[in-house]
């Protein structure tokens, strides 16, 4: 697990949640939902996957770019701070996601109540889905992860992950190739002619979070540019 932050860091979120009628603040519906934390999305993203009936935190980090890797090992090494930004903003998501299930946590405990904490996916773009990717390799409280993304840097990219993950790359960038051949199971890569939308995104890791905490597998909507280990 990663290292825990200085408490005292501010984390600023919005929150997404199955609702008892439309609106700003109004009541969370009854029952208990999947936690989805989402990264360097855009509310329309939150949005839908609350309305998909899952409870959303979403957090936004400064964007980061990088070129595919082709050799890991040499390419993270020679990107130090792309390490160090995805270390931190990993840091910071891990604090929000344990605080969001601290039954001390008063600004959170509305929805902590509504929380199923044994259902907790991360879903993210750019940097976002390098650190869902990460955090799925190092947090026992992450139960699925979802990103879009053309790199994971993370010194934690050769782990044979077991957890399912959704892995969205662009033909022009293939970078989560290498890590979807470390997968031993219930990975999914996808291979997308262009940039997805964030609504398509965002629709795709609904229906793959469904799946996965439900246990079951993963079928795409799509028949063509997908690999998958079951």
């Amino acid at each position: 697990m990663l290292p825990q932050l200085e408490r005292r860091v501010r984390c600023p979120w919005h929150a997404y949640y199955p609702a008892q009628k439309a609106g700003r603040q109004t009541p969370i519906a009854g029952g208990h939902f999947p936690l989805i934390i989402t990264l360097n999305l855009p509310a329309a993203s939150g949005a839908l996957l609350a309305a998909a009936g899952n409870i959303v935190c979403q957090l936004q980090f400064p964007p980061q770019t990088a070129t595919t890797p082709t050799d890991y090992p040499h390419w993270l090494a020679a990107r130090p701070q792309l390490i160090a930004a995805n270390k931190q903003a990993s840091k910071q998501t891990l604090l929000v996601l344990e605080q969001l299930l601290s039954p001390r946590q008063v600004n959170s405990a509305t929805l902590q109540a509504h929380i199923l904490a044994h259902q907790i996916g991360i879903c993210g773009s750019g940097l976002g889905g390098s650190v869902a990717l990460e955090l799925l390799r190092r947090s026992h409280l992450v139960t699925a992860a979802s990103g879009a993304t053309n790199f994971l840097a993370s010194q934690k990219w050769a782990v044979a992950c077991q957890q399912p993950q959704l892995l969205v790359q662009t033909a022009a960038n293939p970078g989560l190739t290498p890590i979807f051949k470390r997968a031993r199971k219930r990975a999914y890569l996808y291979t997308a002619p262009h940039l997805l939308t964030a609504t398509a995104y965002a629709q795709l890791s609904a229906a793959f979070f469904a799946a996965s905490f439900a246990q079951q597998s993963f079928q795409p909507p799509m028949t063509q540019n997908w690999l998958s280990k079951s």
